[in-house]
């Protein structure tokens, strides 16, 4: 699941320290699902289907997170602000 263009488009209208704001927020949120979808998968073996429900929207919202956060990063690599691996600029032109 890719990030979707209306949070690109308003993401790249944020200002850099706005962006770098929410990236500790963005880690705690992913942190916090990470564990709560381990504590889910460690209670249950056959996930009911409001708990299947529960895990699956869980995953979404862990995946999404993720997807912020690491678009966020490499925003900021491109703004100059975050220092890039060897190699990395061709990468973000990708996604420019």
């Amino acid at each position: 699941m890719a990030l979707d263009e209306e949070t690109k488009r308003i993401y790249r209208r944020t200002d850099s320290a706005t962006l770098l704001a929410l990236l500790p927020e963005l880690r705690r949120l992913s942190k916090a699902a990470q564990k709560e979808q381990e504590r889910v998968e460690r209670g249950q073996a056959e996930p009911s289907g409001h708990e299947g429900k529960f895990a699956a929207d869980l995953a979404v919202y862990l995946t999404i997170a993720i997807e912020r956060e690491s678009w966020i990063r490499n925003e900021l690599k491109r703004r100059g602000l975050l220092p890039l691996w060897p190699g990395e600029e061709a990468h973000l032109d990708e996604d420019a």
